[in-house]
Formats: structure tokens, C-alpha cells, sequence
């Protein structure tokens, strides 16, 4: 059997054919975008709009809470800091749009409800090749990150104001993340909405539940 074999990779290769063995499985079919937090892509069609809130809280002795002027300033890379860490409750948010003097978590710490973070995350569809115009405001750190890149960064301590954002989305379905932050401003405010765009945005691990 092996001289049969070894004659007719010779025969075809004579011929001009490229002939390989493969002891291997096939490779996997390439997984949708995003992580195992992202949860399942939804099914756009039965799919309830809305995103996965976890909820933080921040505690009064943390140094980015109130920094001091000589304080080194904080990471402007949302990954790499630990505000989202502390979590008081996750529930679901049919939108983001809160507006200011917004205080959602107080758990009877020292400082509360002063100092907290949130974490959204969802599924956004762009329907065709489209232009994501949304507006974004936050008192303080918020970004937005689709498909792991940041279409809006709003690092540091601030007053809540809404600023308008467009980004360029091509068909087809992306994890997107959302991430808050409120340390040492007077008031609190956030608001994500999106302006306009041939988009959904979905949390399919929620269903219908409005808790």
C-alpha cells in the first residue's frame, strides 16, 4: 500500500498537482465578533432593544475618587482601570438616555450615593452601510466602544453636556460597550442616544424582562 501511494503522489505530481494529507479537523467556523460577556448574537427579528447595565460602586478612599492636583491621572483606556470592578446590582436598561442629578446606586457606603460606574453592553445592528450619528454626555468618564474600538473617548472630571458623534458602520451585526464613571464632580449625569442611523441596538440574554 505505502509503494501504491508513494507512485501516485509521484504520478500527480508530475502532473502539476499539489497533494497533502491532513490528520487535523477542519478548523472551526470563525465565532460572531465580541467575547463570552457579549452574550449570543440576538435574533434581530424577535429581539427586545436594550443593554446589560452592571452597576458599581466606587468607594470614598479610592484614589481616582477625588484625586488630588498631584496625583497621577488616571488610565484614558477603560480596560485598564478597576472603577467597574465593586458591583452592587447588574439589570437591564431599555435605554441610556438618564439625564443629569442621575444617583442609581447607594448601597449606605461612606460617600454614597456619590461615587459609582457602570458597565452597558449589547448587540448593535447596522442594517446597510450606514452613518451612526449619536450624541453622548457625562458627568464624568464615559467612552463607547464598538467591535473593541472607541468611536467616543470623555475621560476626566467634567460637567454633564451632550456632544454629537457620527462614525461610519458597514452591514452587519457588533458588540458595543458602553462605560460610566462619576468620581468628584458635584453633580451626576449621563446620556447615550443615538441620533439617527439604519441601526438596532439589542441585549439578547435579557428577553422581555424589564427588571
Amino acid at each position: 500500500m505505502r509503494a501504491f501511494l508513494a507512485t501516485l503522489i509521484a504520478m500527480l505530481a508530475g502532473c502539476g498537482q499539489d497533494i497533502g494529507f491532513f490528520d487535523d479537523d477542519p478548523p472551526l467556523p470563525a465565532q460572531p465578533p465580541g467575547d463570552e460577556d457579549e452574550g449570543n448574537p440576538p435574533d434581530w427579528q424577535n429581539c427586545f432593544q436594550g443593554w446589560r447595565g452592571v452597576y458599581s460602586n466606587l468607594t470614598i478612599d479610592h484614589p481616582h475618587v477625588t484625586p488630588r492636583p498631584a496625583d497621577e491621572p488616571p488610565s484614558t483606556d477603560p480596560t485598564q482601570l478597576d472603577w467597574w470592578d465593586r458591583e452592587a446590582f447588574e439589570k437591564f436598561d431599555p435605554t441610556l438616555d438618564f439625564g443629569g442629578n442621575w444617583w442609581p446606586v447607594d448601597e449606605g457606603l461612606e460617600g454614597d450615593p456619590a461615587y459609582f460606574g457602570v458597565y452597558w453592553h449589547a448587540w448593535i445592528r447596522a442594517w446597510s452601510n450606514t452613518t451612526l450619528e449619536f450624541s453622548l454626555g457625562s458627568s464624568d468618564d464615559a467612552w463607547v466602544i464598538v467591535d473593541g474600538e472607541a468611536i467616543a473617548d470623555n475621560p476626566g472630571i467634567q460637567d454633564f453636556e451632550r456632544q454629537t458623534y457620527s462614525v461610519q458602520l458597514s452591514d452587519g451585526q457588533y458588540p458595543i460597550e458602553v462605560y460610566y464613571a462619576h468620581r468628584a464632580s458635584e453633580e451626576s449625569g449621563f446620556s447615550f442616544r443615538v441620533v439617527s442611523g439604519d441601526v438596532s441596538i439589542c441585549y439578547p440574554d435579557f428577553g422581555t424582562s424589564t427588571q
